[in-house]
C-alpha cells in the first residue's frame, strides 16, 4: 500500500490524532508545539513501575518496527515516559534525541504525502496542519536542522500557506543544508515559485539544475516554467531529460508535447502526447492536446475523436467541450457547437471561455446583438481587461453602433494607451461619424506602433486626400502613405489603388489619379468586381477634373450617409467594418 494510501486509510479510518489535535475550523493553522519532554513531570497514573531505560528501550524496538502513522505517537510517548522514570545523561540525550528524530520522521512522511503524491489526497490541509504542529515543536527543540526548515517552506508554499514564512524557511535551508544537493536545489525551487519578478525566478531555477542536474523535480520545474515564458526550445530540453529519469511518467510526456506544440514542432508533439495517452489512457488532457495537433494539421476527424474520448472521460470538463465546439464551428457544425457551449454556461454561466466563444459564434452568423450581450457579461467580469473591451468595441462597430465603439475603445485606451485594436477600432469608428480630426489622431498614433499595417496605412491616407476639412489633407503624405500600403499589397489590393489615386487627384495631378483608378478598376474586376460602381465613379470624377471629398455621418445604428459638398452624387464610401472598402481591422470573430 502506498504511503498516501495508508494515511488516507488512516485518517478514514481512526480518525484520532487529527481530530483531536487539529480542530477542523483551524485546520490552515499550525498548532502550538506540544510540551517539551520534561524529566520532572509526574508519572500518568496507568504507566507501570518500569524502569526508565527499560522504556527507552521499548522506544528504539518500536521505532524500528514502524509500520503506520501510529506508531510514531508510541515511539514519543514512550520516550517521554522515559525522561519521566529518570535516565543517566547520556541516555537522557539519546532519548531527547529519538523524541526530536521521531518527530522529523513522522513530519517528513507526513509533508512527503501532501508534496510528493501523484493526486494530493482530500484531507491534505489537515495534513500539513498537523505536520507544521511536528515541525514547529522540532524547531523550538533546536532550530538548526536544514531539512526541517526545508519542510516548512514545503508545505507554507501550498495554498493558504504563509509567503514570507515560505520565503524564510528556504533561505534559512540553504544557509543549513551544507552538501545536500538536492534539498538546496528544492529550497531553490520553494523561492522560485514565490517570487514575482521572472528573471529572479529564473536564477533560482537556474541555481537549482546546477544543484541536481538529473533530478526530474528539478528539471520539470524550470522546463514548465520556460514553458510558461515562451522558451519553448530550452524548455522541451529540461521535460526531456527529466523524461529519462522518469519515462513513464505521462504528465512529463504531455508537456514535452505541449513545449513541441509551442514550437510548431507537430510531429513530435504528436508523438508525446501519443506517449502520455498510452501511459494514462484514462486521462482527459493528453487527448485533447493531441486533439489541438490534429485541428492545426487540419485533421477535424481525428481531432473530434479526441475531444469525444475526452468528453467520454470527463463529461463536466468545460474545456473538453469547449475545444470540441471550435472544432465543430470550424467544420461548419454550428449547431452543435452551440450545443456544447450551451452545456458549459448551464453548470457554469458566467464562465468566462464560454461567453467568448459564445459571442464570437453569434458575431460569425453576424447576430451582434446577441455576440455584444456575451461580451458586456464578460466586460463586466474583466473590467480591466483592455483586450475584452476593445473586442466589444469591434462588436458596436460591426452594429452600426459608432458612438458606443468610441465609448469601449475610449475605455481600453484608458487601460492601455498603446492598444493598436483599440486605436485602430476607435479611428474607423470617427471615421464612419466624421470625425476626421480625432480619426487623424488616433491612425497617427496607431501608426507609430505598427508603421506596416496596410489598413492603417490606406486609411489615413484615404482621410489625408479625401476629407473636406481643408486643415487636414496633405496630398504629398497622402501619396506616400497609399504608396507603401500598395507595395506592401503588391499592388492587388483594388482599395489601396484607388486610394493612390486619390491622393494624386488631391495634388492636381490627374493623369496618375486616372491611371491608377483605372488599375484600381481593373484590380477590383479580376478580384470579383465588387465595388466596382463605386471605383468607376471616382474614375469619372478624375476624368472631369475633380479631387474626390468624403466624409461619413453614420446615425447611431444606422446606415452610413455621405456628405455631400464637391459632387452632386458622390457614391458611398463604406465604413470600416465593410472589407471591400478598407483594410479592415481584425476582428474578435476573424479567426
Amino acid at each position: 500500500m502506498s504511503l498516501a494510501h495508508r494515511l488516507a486509510a488512516c485518517f478514514a479510518v481512526t480518525a484520532i490524532f487529527i481530530p483531536a489535535l487539529v480542530p477542523a475550523a483551524q485546520a490552515d493553522e499550525p498548532p502550538a508545539p506540544a510540551a517539551t519532554p520534561a524529566a520532572d513531570t509526574p508519572p500518568a497514573a496507568d504507566v507501570p513501575a518500569t524502569d526508565g531505560q527499560d522504556l527507552l528501550n521499548d522506544a528504539i524496538n518500536a521505532k524500528l518496527e514502524i509500520d503506520d502513522i501510529d506508531d510514531f505517537g508510541r515511539v514519543l510517548d514512550l520516550c517521554k515516559k522515559a525522561i519521566e522514570r529518570g535516565l543517566d545523561a547520556d541516555s537522557r540525550k539519546f532519548a531527547d534525541d529519538l523524541y526530536t528524530g521521531t518527530l522529523i520522521d513522522r513530519a517528513a512522511m507526513l509533508t512527503s504525502a501532501i508534496v510528493d503524491a501523484d493526486q494530493p489526497d482530500p484531507n491534505w490541509r489537515r495534513i500539513r496542519a498537523f505536520a507544521m504542529r511536528d515541525l514547529n515543536e522540532v524547531l523550538a527543540r533546536d532550530e538548526h536542522f536544514g531539512s526541517v526548515h526545508l519542510m516548512v517552506a514545503r508545505l507554507e508554499v501550498l495554498p493558504g500557506g504563509n509567503r514570507d514564512r515560505a520565503r524564510a524557511a528556504a533561505t534559512k535551508a540553504l544557509e543549513l543544508l551544507g552538501d545536500d544537493q538536492l534539498q538546496r536545489a528544492q529550497a531553490n525551487l520553494v523561492l522560485a515559485s514565490i517570487d514575482d519578478d521572472p528573471e529572479r525566478q529564473l536564477r533560482h531555477f537556474d541555481a537549482a539544475v546546477e544543484l541536481a542536474p538529473r533530478d526530474a523535480d528539478v528539471r520539470r520545474a524550470r522546463g514548465l516554467f520556460l514553458l510558461m515564458q515562451d522558451e519553448a526550445e530550452r524548455a522541451r530540453d529540461d521535460l526531456q531529460v527529466a523524461a529519462e529519469e522518469e519515462p513513464n511518467d505521462p504528465g512529463i510526456h504531455e508537456a514535452i508535447g505541449m513545449a513541441c506544440m509551442m514550437a510548431e514542432h507537430l510531429d513530435d508533439a504528436k508523438a508525446a502526447f501519443d506517449k502520455a495517452i498510452e501511459l494514462a489512457p484514462e486521462a482527459a488532457g493528453p487527448l485533447l492536446q493531441r486533439a489541438r495537433v490534429f485541428t492545426v494539421k487540419g485533421d477535424r476527424e481525428r481531432a473530434l475523436a479526441d475531444v469525444d474520448r475526452a468528453v467520454d472521460i470527463a463529461p463536466r470538463d468545460p474545456t473538453a467541450r469547449l475545444l470540441r465546439a471550435r472544432i465543430l464551428q470550424q467544420d461548419g457544425k454550428a449547431d452543435r457547437a452551440l450545443a456544447d457551449v450551451e452545456a458549459v454556461l448551464a453548470q457554469d454561466p458566467e464562465l468566462p471561455a464560454a461567453l467568448e466563444l459564445k459571442g464570437l459564434m453569434a458575431a460569425e452568423r453576424e447576430d451582434y446583438k446577441e455576440a455584444i450581450q456575451s461580451f458586456r457579461k464578460l466586460a463586466a467580469k474583466n473590467p480591466d481587461d483592455a483586450i475584452v473591451i476593445s473586442q466589444l468595441g469591434m462588436l458596436y462597430l460591426a452594429d452600426r453602433q459608432p458612438r458606443e465603439a468610441i465609448r469601449r475603445f475610449t475605455r481600453a485606451l484608458e487601460i492601455d494607451p498603446t492598444s493598436f485594436v483599440a486605436l485602430r477600432g476607435r479611428s474607423d469608428a470617427e471615421i464612419s461619424i466624421g470625425d476626421h480630426v480625432a480619426a487623424v489622431t488616433d491612425l497617427e498614433q496607431a501608426h507609430t506602433i505598427n508603421p506596416d499595417d496596410t489598413g492603417i496605412l490606406n486609411n489615413l491616407a484615404w482621410v489625408l486626400a479625401t476629407s473636406p476639412n481643408d486643415t487636414i489633407r496633405n496630398p504629398a503624405r497622402s501619396i506616400e502613405l497609399a504608396t507603401k500600403a500598395c507595395e506592401l499589397t503588391e499592388w492587388k489590393a483594388a482599395h489601396i489603388v484607388s486610394t493612390l489615386a486619390a491622393g494624386y487627384a488631391e495634388r492636381g495631378d490627374f493623369d496618375s489619379a486616372k491611371r491608377y483608378s483605372r488599375q484600381a478598376v481593373e484590380a477590383d474586376a479580376a478580384a470579383g468586381g465588387e465595388v466596382q460602381e463605386q471605383l468607376k465613379n471616382e474614375l469619372a470624377s478624375y476624368e472631369s477634373g475633380k479631387p474626390w471629398r468624403e466624409r461619413q455621418e453614420m446615425p447611431e445604428g444606422g446606415e452610413p450617409t455621405p456628405a455631400i459638398e464637391a459632387a452632386p452624387s458622390k457614391p458611398e464610401r463604406k465604413p470600416a467594418n465593410n472589407a471591400a472598402r478598407r483594410d479592415a481591422p481584425r476582428r474578435p470573430f476573424d479567426e
